[in-house]
């Protein structure tokens, strides 16, 4: 109902909606307990395993915390929890799905198309050492050690989480997933086993592979072939299945004096979500599952 009424309803009415929910979310967070920024890295390192030399991949929703502090401080702060020898890695989506972006025609420009993926995710591309993934919707961000070569090839395959993706090699360096401000709603390397376990029982794409214009870090213009996901299958309960399904020693969501947080060690979510699709058992709808 609530994706039809976007469709539906005019612009005025959209922003009069829109305000109304920042209005209110303003409000609920205003009355959780102020955090403070020794507060806040405590609970980086000893309540979700963060340490010096780490790759991490942050999801994260800063707005969702009532910070006793400047939000921009947050970012330093886990570059610095994680070190010179450490890697940070952020999605940085448009702000329209991949299926609207791409048919819009819109161009990508990996040095400034803005994020719609959260404050922290733009404070991170903005960052004099970021790199950014040549893919038009599904780009990742990353800083320190190993920022380059995770990121390197996300262009080269039409499915945006496979093998040269970032959401899959952050396996090789037994990175964490880490959610701030936010459940595993919103864990994105889920898909990574949608596109590389073979025989996969749901097709999560439409058909029709997209030539994106994209610009690069030397101002080229390069198309980027990728596919779009199929919006109508892509509403599933992550929290519930992973506590379900999977191990809190692998994947665990985290409530904190009412504030979200997540946690989770990516290769070990990736081989179990990949043995449950061995067995039939994903993420999605059993009305989507194929016959193969």
């Amino acid at each position: 109902m609530i994706e039809l009424a976007k469709k539906i309803l005019p612009d005025k009415y959209k922003k009069i909606y829109h305000k109304r929910k920042q209005k209110q979310l303003a409000e609920q967070v205003a009355k959780l307990s102020k955090l403070s920024e020794e507060r806040l890295r405590d609970i980086l390192v000893n309540v979700l395993g963060i340490a010096n030399g780490n790759v991490i991949f942050v999801h994260s929703s800063i707005g969702q915390l009532n910070l006793d502090f400047p939000s921009y401080l947050a970012l330093p702060m886990i570059l610095d929890i994680i070190g010179s020898e450490g890697t940070l890695l952020m999605p940085t989506y448009p702000k329209e799905n991949s299926y609207n972006f791409l048919h819009s025609g819109k161009v990508f420009d990996v040095r400034k198309t803005p994020t719609y993926t959260g404050l922290l995710n733009e404070y991170a591309r903005r960052h004099k050492n970021a790199i950014r993934s040549l893919h038009p919707t599904k780009s990742v961000v990353a800083i320190g050690k190993y920022a380059k070569e995770i990121t390197s090839e996300h262009h080269k395959s039409i499915l945006p989480y496979h093998f040269v993706s970032p959401y899959y090699k952050i396996n090789a360096y037994k990175a964490k997933v880490i959610g701030i401000g936010v459940q595993t709603t919103y864990l994105s390397a889920v898909h990574s086993v949608d596109d590389t376990f073979e025989g996969f029982p749901v097709e999560t794409y439409h058909n029709q592979i997209f030539d994106a214009k994209c610009i690069d870090y030397d101002g080229n213009e390069v198309i980027v072939k990728t596919k779009a996901h199929d919006m109508r299958k892509m509403h599933f309960d992550l929290p519930s299945f992973f506590a379900k399904n999977v191990s809190k020693s692998i994947c665990e969501d985290i409530d904190i004096e009412k504030m979200k947080f997540f946690r989770a060690e990516a290769s070990e979510l990736y081989d179990k979500l990949s043995e449950l699709a061995a067995e039939g058992i994903t993420i999605y709808a059993k009305k989507f599952y194929e016959k193969r």
